[in-house]
């Protein structure tokens, strides 16, 4: 592996682990030696998704992690700083997103609730703060110190709607609403954390999931490339922010849609 990605011997905290984008980044790791510490609120699943990448799980370390919990995320701060007394790499891809099925979420703008917006704003945007507030002491011990969020879109523009009709998918509120703030948030600390920690966010448009053919050929029209992003693109930029040849990149947000938001 190139130097500019030589991640060996360094320690990387995931959080959202099980994710589809979470796991894109865990299998581009996984060749460089980097140690993983990875945080999700389901443990079995993450052993199953361990046992088809084959990889050492010596290096390997898996937390359960609840961020709407304030135990369950006490207790993985402690499991943290047992494994490690450094962080290098911190890749936030936590995220409470329009699939999920929470009431009140990804519904009419009429039925959204109060419970899953308070649950969106706390998983997708709190949850991040507080997790490297309480880490600081470890990044601080790194080198080479960087951190990337994961954020959206959503987070630049608005929703346009007319991708949805005639599909049972939504665009809930609270979801861009904690993307525009995720990305906020990765400007403070930038400034906050500067300059031994450089912190960026990576914005991705629509990835193809098998959506409804309706909703992807009309997404399709709108992007200047043509087709939607896969979880490797996003993944690939974002070992681009923890490399060496973003060493002089802190505070932005790089959109990655295919040209989508500059139509």
């Amino acid at each position: 592996m190139d130097k500019v990605f030589d991640f060996s011997n360094k320690y990387t905290l995931i959080t959202g682990a099980t994710g589809k984008i979470g796991q894109s980044i865990i299998h581009r790791l996984i060749s460089s030696q980097t140690k993983l510490i990875l945080l999700d609120k389901d443990i079995e699943t993450m052993e199953n998704k361990f046992d088809k990448t084959k990889i050492k799980m010596s290096n390997v370390h898996l937390i359960n992690y609840d961020a709407t919990n304030e135990n369950s995320c006490k207790d993985a701060i402690q499991d943290i700083k047992n494994i490690t007394t450094r962080i290098d790499y911190v890749i936030n891809s936590i995220g409470m997103v329009g699939t999920d099925d929470d009431p009140g979420w990804s519904v009419r703008f009429e039925d959204q609730s109060k419970d899953s917006w308070n649950k969106c704003l706390e998983i997708n945007l709190t949850s991040i703060f507080f997790l490297i507030q309480k880490l600081l002491p470890l990044l601080r011990e790194s080198n080479e110190c960087s951190i990337v969020n994961i954020s959206s879109i959503y987070g630049v523009i608005g929703p346009d709607f007319d991708l949805y009709e005639g599909t049972d998918m939504n665009n809930p509120a609270a979801y861009g609403v904690s993307k525009a703030g995720l990305i906020q948030l990765t400007k403070w600390l930038a400034a906050a954390l500067s300059p031994s920690i450089r912190v960026n966010s990576v914005s991705p448009g629509g990835i193809h999931r098998n959506q409804p053919d309706i909703f992807t050929n009309k997404y399709k029209s709108k992007t200047l490339l043509g087709r939607m992003a896969t979880e490797d693109e996003v993944s690939e930029t974002v070992l681009f922010l923890l490399s060496k040849m973003s060493s002089y990149i802190t505070g932005q947000n790089i959109i990655v849609d295919g040209g989508l938001t500059i139509k």
